[in-house]
């Protein structure tokens, strides 16, 4: 298995120093707040361009100010999932975005990021002996790109349990909030991805070019260019989902406010019509019983019509065979 170093302790710069004697290859990971830059650089011999571009962490600088490379190192901001208990922002979703920035260089892989959190025990990649150090660094990368298709599946899931409920106009209504919730996590998530989707070509690049760095025959970061390309449309066809959701939750609210308008409707007429003063109307009502029954009983009976009509209409019909717990439409094959 590769050699995974975590944090810069005492021990641990110990043993980050026998293997780089050792030339064995490792993967280092590391909190902000467990070390200073100074000491980070003077440990892992980085130099001050590289460092500077390694601790810039915040979206007011472009990832495209995050990339650095010089032959012998590439550093790159990226991103990934993971677990959180109780997440920070209170949204119900399991998994929690981190920023990370990426530092390969011929005798290690180093990871730093300011969430207090174990990349290699959350992503659980591991890595043997036998393969390449590009290949070491393409299974880290791919699996902070699978937690992020983790993250989306999380979403979708919400999206068709929403999508079921706007279905049955018996069912909670869709709330705008949750619809709000879901678009600001999307956009979150296409405004990392975009980005690394565009420079993953060139990073790609830098990597295979690192002096040092163990190579084999395969093409291992097409790959993640291919995965990040796979994962942009599939957050864009989410969002897609979203909107067709959203245009349902806009007709559902159109729908009930036509309802009720044509139910005023012949009230208004009504109330309109015994509003004028018609010499037979005046003369022939004289009596307690004929002002309940022509004053009330005829709107009564008018919205009772229409109600009855307007169910008959309604633009959501249940199967027959599943009402009242009937018996199930047969499933599709497959």
């Amino acid at each position: 298995m590769t050699e995974i170093v975590e944090g810069l302790d005492g021990a641990e710069r110990d043993r980050i120093g026998e293997l780089r004697k050792a030339g064995r290859f490792f993967w280092i990971d590391v909190t902000m707040g467990e070390t200073n830059p100074g000491e980070m650089g003077e440990i892992l011999s980085i130099p001050a361009d590289a460092l500077q571009a390694l601790m810039g962490f915040g979206e007011a600088r472009p990832p495209a100010r995050k990339l650095y490379a010089d032959g012998k190192r590439v550093v790159f901001a990226f991103s990934c999932y993971l677990e959180s208990n109780q997440p920070a922002d209170g949204t119900p979703y399991r998994l929690r975005p981190v920023d990370v920035h990426v530092l390969v260089c011929g005798e290690y892989l180093l990871t730093l990021h300011e969430e207090r959190a174990s990349l290699p025990d959350q992503l659980g990649s591991s890595t043997h002996e036998r393969r390449s150090e590009q290949y070491v660094v393409y299974a880290v990368l791919d699996a902070m790109v699978v937690s992020a298709f983790d993250a989306l599946d999380e979403v979708e899931l919400t999206l068709d349990d929403l999508a079921l409920m706007s279905s049955d106009l018996r069912a909670g209504r869709v709330r705008m909030a949750t619809l709000r919730e879901i678009s600001s996590r999307l956009s979150r998530m296409r405004r990392q991805a975009g980005p690394q989707r565009g420079l993953f070509e060139r990073i790609g690049v830098e990597i295979k070019q690192v002096e040092g760095l163990e190579a084999d025959g395969e093409r291992y970061f097409d790959r993640i260019g291919d995965q990040l390309h796979r994962l942009v449309d599939a957050i864009d066809a989410a969002a897609s989902a979203l909107a067709t959701l959203i245009d349902l939750r806009l007709n559902e609210t159109s729908y009930w406010l036509t309802v009720v308008a044509t139910i005023f409707l012949p009230l208004t007429f009504i109330t309109g019509f015994f509003g004028m003063n018609f010499g037979w109307m005046v003369g022939e009502i004289d009596t307690q019983s004929a002002f309940w029954l022509l004053g009330l009983g005829t709107p009564v009976l008018g919205v009772l019509l229409i109600l009855r009509l307007v169910a008959r209409g309604s633009p959501v019909q249940e199967d027959a065979g599943t009402a009242d717990g009937g018996p199930q439409p047969p499933r599709a094959p497959g």
